[in-house]
């Protein structure tokens, strides 16, 4: 009967050590799963902090490349636009250079060409060369009107201190296709023929003031009152040396001693006297108001007598009294 207690109370621990030992091994299982699955979150976690990181980055990566691409257009458009500017700016410099250019070449043009250029005289045809000595003044521009109603053509022999004084007209005169000469500084036979240097500087004093009005480098000259007796043949050598072309007259109307109109019918007769009409007819006036007021009267007999009034030029052989 003890034994039998004895038995049962064996089994009874047995059973309590296998709870137990079970209960243990159940715990041990629970905690280790229970760090398993704690594992396995972390990693989880980790995992999609790792992916929304490397989204990020990756979003960023792609905003700055986006924005790196939209920069570099950008830039590309300013530099293109600049480059642009550049070229428009570079072409218009272009442009400016060769307005710039043309402008020197005409005026350059101008300067070689000096005085205009009239057609050939034609066979036959009746020719005379009107000139004028001593201006411009205040009649300059009232001569040039009736010069343009007869369609008539003449060439200007002026003093330098006149130019600077009256230059508009001097300016008109070139405007309206005359000829402008040279007819020195002081028109003092004392002060021009004192040497062949005195007569070749105030020539040049003129030239240089013409120039600087009208642009045209004339070479046509006219001394003070005529080449005789006070042009000794040194002067002559200077003025060929220089380049100038001389011109005296072989009509003189004296319009400088007739108070009317005198002068006209003096110059009509002289005309009437040559022989050729190959012959140049050079006639000297002067813009005296007595001479304007005549000078109508004056291209209405030429006309009616068929001559054609033109202005002097470079190209022609000029007449002296020498």
């Amino acid at each position: 009967m003890d034994m039998d207690k004895d038995k049962q109370g064996t089994r009874k621990k047995r059973s309590r050590s296998r709870l137990r030992h079970n209960r243990i091994v159940l715990a041990g299982m629970m905690v280790l799963l229970l760090i398993f699955s704690v594992s396995w979150i972390l990693d989880s976690g980790e995992a999609k902090i790792s992916n929304g990181k490397a989204a990020q980055k990756e979003e960023f990566t792609k905003e700055r490349v986006d924005s790196v691409v939209k920069e570099s257009s950008t830039e590309a458009t300013v530099e293109k636009d600049d480059n642009q500017t550049d070229l428009e700016t570079n072409d218009d410099e272009a442009n400016t250079n060769r307005e710039e250019d043309s402008m020197v070449s005409n005026s350059s043009e101008d300067i070689e060409d000096t005085n205009v250029e009239e057609p050939p005289v034609m066979e036959n045809e009746k020719t005379v060369y009107i000139t004028f000595d001593d201006g411009p003044n205040e009649n300059t521009e009232a001569i040039l009107e009736i010069l343009e109603q007869y369609g008539a053509k003449a060439t200007f022999f002026m003093v330098e201190p006149n130019m600077r004084k009256y230059s508009q007209a001097v300016k008109s005169i070139v405007a309206e296709g005359h000829s402008v000469g040279l007819h020195g500084v002081t028109h003092d036979v004392n002060k021009f023929y004192q040497s062949s240097k005195s007569a070749i500087n105030e020539m040049l004093t003129a030239q240089s003031t013409l120039e600087s009005i009208t642009g045209v480098h004339s070479k046509l000259i006219r001394v003070p009152y005529g080449s005789v007796p006070n042009m000794k043949p040194e002067y002559f050598e200077a003025v060929d040396k220089e380049g100038f072309r001389l011109w005296d007259w072989n009509v003189d109307s004296e319009d400088w001693k007739f108070n009317s109109g005198e002068y006209i019918q003096n110059v009509m007769d002289q005309l009437s006297s040559f022989t050729s009409e190959k012959q140049q007819k050079v006639i000297l006036l002067h813009e005296k108001q007595t001479t304007l007021a005549h000078l109508e009267l004056l291209l209405q007999n030429l006309t009616k007598q068929g001559y054609r009034m033109r202005a002097l030029t470079e190209q022609m052989k000029p007449l002296t009294f020498r």
